[in-house]
C-alpha cells in the first residue's frame, strides 16, 4: 500500500484589505506577540519569516513570547531581543512593559488572540497592532483580520500556517508558502545529557514521543509505539530515542519495557528544549502523536509518521520534512475532546492504526 505524504490544504487562503506602511511606520522594529504553545508557535514561523523580509533593513526583529520557548526563538539568527513572558497567561510586570517600551516596535503583530495581549502591546507604546478580529479588542487594533478557526465535526480546508501567513499577506507581498527560519542548533560542548551526547555513534536512530499533552485522545497506544520500536531494532539494526515530559514517563516505560536496553534512550524529562531539537535534528525518521514535538522535527526539515485521533490534520498538520499522517477517520471526528467521548468507538481513530501499517509506512519513507 502506499500512503500519500502530507500536504498542507490552502484552498481558502482569505486576501484581505492591504495596509500599506511608510518606513518610518516600522520605527525601529517589529515586535511578535507568540501564541502560549509550542505546536502553535511553530505553525507562525512561516509567517515570521515573511515578515523579516518585509522589514526595512534598518529595524529590528523582537519576539515576546512564553519564558518555556525564548530558546527556540534565540536558535534564530535574526530575531534581535526575546521578551520572556513567563507561562504567558499572566499579566505582564513592570520590567517587561518597560523592555518593550525601550524596544520603541512601531508595528506589533498578535499571533495569540487574548485581549490582554492587544492591551499590554498598547499600553507599551506600540503604535500600530495587527492581529486576528476578537470582540472588544478589536477597538486596540489598527487592523483586524477576521479569520476561521477550526470547529467540531467539520475538518478544514485552509491550514492554520495559512491563516497566519494571510495577515502577513495583508502587510506586503509574500509567497504564500511553508518557509522555515534556519535554526542555529545547540553546540555539543554545552549538551548537559551524555546519553544525547553519544547518539552520534549510531545510526539508523528513530526518535518516538508516545505522549500528548492534550490527552489520550491524542494517543496512540503505547503498546503499538512498543511494537514499532522492537520491529525498528530488530529488522534495522537501530537505535530508538524515547521523548517526552516528566509527567509522560509513565507512558514511555510501557514502551521501553522489554525492548533491548542497549538500543534504547529515555530521554523523557531529561531534555532543554535546545536539546530537544539536537535530537530531533538527528533522527533518521520521527514517529509521533500530534503534539509540539512533531511540529518542531518537521520545521527542521525531520522526516516522519504522526497519528490524528480527535484533532484535524487538514488545519494543523506538520509542515516541513516529508510526513505521513496515519489515522482513521469517524463520523464523530473531529471532535477535539482529551478524551474519547463516543464509548462504541472506543478510540477507534487511534486504535485502528495498526503497527503494520505504520512499519509500511515507515519503508516508504526510508525508501
Amino acid at each position: 500500500m502506499e500512503y500519500d505524504f502530507y500536504k498542507a490544504p490552502n484552498e481558502d487562503i482569505k486576501i484581505y484589505d492591504k495596509t500599506e506602511l511608510k518606513d518610518s511606520d516600522w520605527r525601529d522594529g517589529i515586535i511578535i506577540r507568540t501564541p502560549n504553545w509550542l505546536g502553535d508557535i511553530v505553525m507562525t514561523l512561516p509567517s515570521l519569516y515573511y515578515l523579516k523580509q518585509l522589514l526595512p533593513k534598518h529595524c529590528g526583529f523582537f519576539v515576546a513570547t512564553p519564558s518555556s520557548y525564548v530558546t527556540l526563538f534565540k536558535s534564530i539568527p535574526w530575531v534581535d531581543v526575546v521578551v520572556p513572558l513567563g507561562t504567558g497567561h499572566s499579566s505582564w510586570t513592570k520590567d517587561q512593559l518597560t523592555t518593550v517600551q525601550k524596544l520603541q516596535a512601531g508595528v506589533g503583530v498578535l499571533f495569540v488572540n487574548s485581549l490582554r495581549s492587544a492591551y499590554y502591546f498598547k499600553k507599551a507604546g506600540v503604535p500600530k497592532i495587527f492581529g486576528a478580529s476578537n470582540k472588544m479588542r478589536n477597538l486596540m487594533l489598527t487592523k483586524h483580520y477576521k479569520i476561521d478557526w477550526h470547529t467540531k465535526k467539520q475538518y478544514g480546508t485552509t491550514h492554520q500556517a495559512y491563516k497566519y501567513l494571510a495577515m502577513v499577506n495583508a502587510l506586503g507581498k509574500t509567497d504564500l508558502k511553508e518557509k522555515f527560519p534556519d535554526f542555529d542548533l545547540l553546540p555539543e560542548k554545552d549538551i548537559k545529557v551524555p546519553e544525547i551526547k553519544s547518539l552520534k555513534e549510531f545510526h539508523n536512530i528513530l526518535v518516538v514521543h508516545p505522549g500528548a499533552a492534550y490527552g489520550p485522545s491524542k494517543r496512540w497506544p503505547a503498546k503499538y509505539f512498543k511494537e514499532v520500536c522492537h520491529n525498528w531494532i530488530q529488522s534495522r539494526g537501530g537505535k530508538v530515542v524515547v521523548l517526552g515530559l516528566k509527567n509522560e514517563s509513565e507512558t514511555a516505560n510501557e514502551v521501553i519495557e522489554g525492548l533491548p536496553s542497549d538500543s534504547v534512550f529515555n530521554l523523557v524529562g531529561k531534555t532543554s528544549l535546545a536539546e530537544l531539537m539536537y535530537v530531533l535534528k538527528m533522527a533518521d525518521l520521527c514517529l509521533c502523536n500530534d503534539s509540539g514535538t512533531m511540529h518542531l522535527a518537521a520545521s527542521l526539515n525531520v522526516n516522519g509518521i504522526a497519528f490524528f485521533g480527535s484533532t484535524d490534520p487538514f488545519t494543523t498538520g506538520p509542515l516541513g520534512g516529508k510526513w505521513i499522517v496515519l489515522m482513521n477517520k469517524q463520523d464523530c471526528a473531529p471532535c477535539f475532546s482529551r478524551e474519547c467521548i463516543n464509548q462504541q468507538k472506543d478510540y477507534k481513530c487511534l486504535n485502528s492504526i495498526t503497527p503494520d501499517s505504520v512499519s509500511k509506512a515507515i519503508d516508504q519513507l526510508l525508501n
